[in-house]
C-alpha cells in the first residue's frame, strides 16, 4: 500500500511566479537575471489544461521525511513509461509543471519531485543558498529521485522498465548524476545541465568528473550563449561519451541559458519548441521500445 495522497492542481498564476521568484532570486548558480519574469507572457499551449491528462500533487516518503512532487499522466487507463523531471530550483515554476503534462500528453508519466523541499519560503535568499551548500547534498538529491520512482512502481498507471530523466539548469546536471549511479534509468535529457558546478555549490563531483560512469543513451540540449557552460567543454564531454561507446547527441541553440522556460526573460520560443520535438522523440525512441 502506497504512503501518498493527491492534492487538486493549482495552475499557478502569474501573482504566485512573482511571489516565488521575490524569494528565490540570486540563488541559481550563477545566470541569476535569468530568474526575471518577461515583458509580456509569450503564448504557449498549456498542455496543464488538456482535459485528457490529469495533473496534481502527491506526496510520497522520502528517507525519514515525506517530500511532495508534482505529477502529470494520461487520464485513459493503462500502465505508461516514467520520466522524473528535475528542476533546477523549484518545481512550483509552472514550466517545470507543464513540462510533466506535456509529457504525459507524449503517454508518458511525467514527475517533479520536490528536491528543494529543505528550503522554506519563510527563509531568506541567503538562507536558502546556506541550506542548499550545507544540507541538499547529492546524496539527498538522489534519495528524493528514487523515492519519486518507489512511489510510482508502487501505482497501476506505471511500467516497471526504462525510466528517463530530464532536467533544467542544476536540474540537468543532476540528471547526469543520477543516471550515472541508478542502474533504473534508460535514458537522460540534461536542458543546459551544468557540467561542472561552481566550488560555492560544494558538490564533490559533477558530470566532467564521473563521464565514464554515464552508459545510457545521452541527448542534451544547450545554449550558445550561456557563460556557466562553455562550449568547449560540452564538446569534450559529448566526445569522451562518444569514444567509450554511450550514444550522445548534444544540440546546441542560439539562445540564452534558461531558454525553455517560457516564465522567465531568457525564454526562447524556437529552441524551446525544436528542443521538446526532439525530447519527445528521443523518449519514445529509447522508453518504448
Amino acid at each position: 500500500m502506497s504512503n501518498f495522497s493527491e492534492i487538486e492542481n493549482n495552475q499557478n498564476s502569474r501573482r504566485n511566479f512573482i511571489k516565488t521568484t521575490s524569494v528565490l532570486a540570486g540563488f541559481c548558480l550563477l545566470n541569476c537575471d535569468t530568474l526575471a519574469l518577461p515583458a509580456k507572457a509569450p503564448k504557449i499551449d498549456r498542455a496543464l489544461d488538456d482535459e485528457n491528462i490529469i495533473s496534481g500533487k502527491v506526496k510520497f516518503k522520502s528517507g525519514d521525511g515525506e517530500i511532495d512532487a508534482f505529477l502529470s499522466r494520461p487520464s485513459k487507463k493503462g500502465r505508461y513509461p516514467i520520466v522524473i523531471v528535475v528542476s533546477g530550483n523549484t518545481y512550483d515554476e509552472e514550466y517545470i509543471q507543464n513540462m510533466t503534462a506535456k509529457l504525459a500528453q507524449e503517454n508518458f508519466i511525467g514527475i517533479s519531485p520536490n528536491i528543494f523541499s529543505l528550503q522554506k519560503d519563510t527563509m531568506t535568499p541567503d538562507e536558502k543558498r546556506k541550506v542548499f551548500v550545507e544540507q541538499i547534498t547529492d546524496e539527498r538529491i538522489f534519495q528524493d529521485l528514487q523515492a519519486a520512482i518507489n512511489y510510482l512502481l508502487e501505482q497501476n498507471f506505471s511500467k516497471k522498465k526504462k525510466i528517463g530523466i530530464t532536467g533544467f539548469c542544476f536540474g540537468g546536471r543532476c540528471a547526469l548524476m543520477f543516471a550515472a549511479q541508478n542502474k533504473q534509468i534508460a535514458a537522460v535529457v540534461p536542458f543546459y545541465g551544468n557540467l561542472k558546478t561552481p566550488e560555492f555549490a560544494n558538490r564533490k563531483q559533477d558530470p566532467v568528473d564521473i563521464v565514464s560512469k554515464i552508459k545510457v543513451p545521452v541527448q542534451g540540449h544547450y545554449a550558445l550563449n550561456d557563460n556557466e557552460i562553455p562550449f568547449a567543454q560540452l564538446k569534450k564531454f559529448e566526445a569522451d561519451l562518444l569514444k567509450q561507446g554511450t550514444a550522445a547527441e548534444m544540440f546546441t541553440y542560439d539562445a540564452p541559458h534558461g531558454f525553455f522556460a517560457y516564465t522567465r526573460k531568457s525564454y526562447n520560443a524556437a529552441a524551446a519548441q525544436l528542443s521538446w520535438q526532439r525530447t519527445a522523440v528521443f523518449f519514445k525512441k529509447v522508453l518504448k521500445n
